[in-house]
């Protein structure tokens, strides 16, 4: 071991030392240093190099800095050098002065052709680069043909030509003209679209595609095919393929594989919160009822409070991107410290889906046996209704920017297959806003209120509580509102609660502390008592969702001094 080291000693005089070149360039531009040095052939040179070859490469040095210089609108640069070759290596100065940069004094881009009347064309022309006046530079002009010979594979025109392509540079004056014309041929169209085996009609799969034969090609909306079929649920895997090379009479034949997912599918989920306990779930699905996408859908709740059972015959409307139909049946019991009630619901529903809202229509017939406090109610309602909600996020699953909104109203008319006479409304938001990369702001507000003769002809589904994990915390689940004889909460007609909080990230983006403060209470018209919780908690965002964990004070502490409050679930 001593040897080896003593003989690495030995041979490190014998190891050549490194050359040296020293680049100065006046104005001290990083991007143009840069480029020169890696178009300097000398300076890949060893000390060792043969001392004509240095000197060769030392004499072109000019010439090899013309390339990097003019690629940035540098036409009268001046170059002073030296090159010492004294003692065991070379060394290179240069010391440049580029001289007035080009600018672009007239930029002419010309599009010919059908392409003339695409709505797309002039985003694009208004969007590009080397405009009048700007620093000329080599990469972005080539890039202005680059993206006209994107748009036009993008939007199908395929004979696209740059016909004339002219960068005129006038050193003398520091000015460039700029002169490209294009003619873009016709657009091409979307062929016959043809699909793989699949156990679904293929009128619906066009509908699902939503492209036609004759429409105008558009790369992008073969693109959205893929995530359009695949977030149905009808497929495992799908893949789009233009057949360019097969077009025909200026249409282009678009292949389409689909792999069915399997007919049948089973779900099941564990959890926990505060308000409702332990709670599993089994979920069944049947994808494929029919070749025409009617599906099943039914789901098993287990838990202490509310158990119950759903299901849902689901078949799509026209474009079934944005139309839904559904008939559906609940069972559910509740059994907390305020309410005892077993419901049974048959809904019909019609959901439709724009850019910003989801509408959802629908028509209820509940009968459900309630004790609330003193109140026993036996209830049958036939319920026409609408919700409308909306979502937006920057990120679903964290979100620094996002909110939701929702509204509802449902009505009953005493003597239509109803015992009661009233007009509900509902409505909802959130909000979340993230300082920078530091902490962020979550506001919410939930309104109710109810318009009728007497609300103890109402079953508890339809009487407002607040109080639980997503009303008032730190205080017990549903055990605030207008109270009976006794002191127990029997519900009412209007609802307010409101939440303001701060979340502060400790551990990376995993692990945040927040500090909360919920106000608010369900009421009816005589009085609004309101009650206040606030505390502390943490927020994990685990493999399996965003957990939550909060320690909570009542304002009002005659019940309670304090409450944990648990649970799973999105920002949002």
């Amino acid at each position: 071991m001593k040897r080896a080291i003593l003989l690495l000693f030995m041979l490190l005089p014998a190891l050549p030392a490194h050359s040296e070149v020293t680049l100065k360039v006046n104005g001290d531009d990083a991007v143009l240093t840069e480029n020169l040095r890696a178009h300097l052939t000398l300076q890949t040179e060893p000390c060792d190099a043969p001392k004509w070859r240095v000197q060769r490469l030392f004499k072109r040095a000019e010439t090899d800095f013309q390339p990097a210089l003019r690629a940035l609108g540098y036409y009268q640069a001046k170059v002073e050098k030296s090159l010492n070759i004294d003692g065991e290596c070379w060394h290179a100065a240069f010391s440049i002065d580029p001289g007035e940069r080009v600018v672009v004094r007239q930029r002419t881009v010309t599009v010919l052709g059908e392409a003339l009347s695409d709505k797309q064309l002039q985003p694009l022309l208004s969007a590009l680069p080397l405009a009048k006046g700007d620093p000329l530079d080599h990469g972005l002009y080539e890039e202005i043909k680059t993206r006209l010979r994107d748009f036009a594979v993008e939007r199908g025109y395929f004979d696209f030509n740059l016909t004339r392509k002219q960068l005129r540079v006038d050193p003398a004056k520091a000015a460039a003209d700029i002169d490209i014309e294009a003619d873009s041929g016709p657009r091409y169209r979307f062929g016959e679209l043809r699909l793989s085996e699949q156990p679904l009609d293929e009128d619906f799969i066009r509908r699902l595609a939503r492209i036609k034969e004759g429409d105008p090609y558009d790369a992008r909306a073969l693109t959205n095919i893929d995530r359009q079929l695949s977030d149905t649920g009808y497929f495992r895997r799908v893949e789009v393929t233009p057949r360019r090379d097969e077009a025909s009479d200026g249409r282009v034949p678009i292949d389409l594989l689909m792999e069915p997912a399997p007919r049948h599918a089973w779900r099941a989920g564990i959890g926990y919160a505060t308000d409702t306990g332990p709670r599993m779930s089994l979920g069944y699905t049947n994808r494929y009822i029919n070749p025409k996408g009617h599906r099943f859908e039914s789901e098993m709740r287990l838990s202490q409070i509310e158990p119950g059972l759903t299901a849902d015959y689901i078949f799509p409307g026209e474009d079934p991107h944005r139309e839904e139909f559904s008939l559906g049946a609940r069972l559910l019991h509740e059994e907390s410290e305020s309410v005892y009630s077993n419901s049974a619901t048959l809904v019909g529903k019609q959901t439709l889906k724009s850019e910003r809202w989801t509408q959802t229509r629908f028509v209820e017939l509940l009968y459900e046996q309630s004790e609330v406090g003193d109140d026993s109610t036996t209830a049958t309602l036939l319920m026409p209704g609408i919700t409308l909600e909306r979502i937006k996020a920057d990120n679903p699953l964290r979100t620094r920017k996002g909110y939701r909104m929702s509204m509802e109203a449902r009505a009953a008319y005493e003597g239509v297959i109803s015992t009661s006479t009233f007009l509900q409304l509902r409505a909802s938001a959130k909000g979340i806003y993230r300082f920078g990369e530091g902490g962020r702001l979550v506001a919410r507000v939930d309104l109710g209120a109810t318009l009728g003769e007497n609300i103890g002809d109402l079953p508890a589904s339809l009487r407002f509580f607040a109080g639980g994990d997503n009303s008032v915390r730190g205080y017990e689940y549903k055990s605030l509102g207008p109270v009976d004889s006794a002191g127990e909460a029997k519900g009412g007609r209007h609802l307010l609660t409101s939440t303001l909080a701060y979340e502060h990230p400790i551990v990376k983006d995993d692990w945040w502390l927040a500090a909360f403060v919920d106000s608010g209470n369900a009421f009816d018209d005589s009085e609004f008592d309101i009650k206040t919780g606030y505390g502390a908690g943490v927020r994990w965002y685990s493999p399996i969702g965003r957990l939550r964990l909060d320690l909570a004070f009542p304002s009002d502490t005659e019940k309670d001094d304090w409450r944990i409050h648990f649970g799973l679930g999105a920002d949002l």
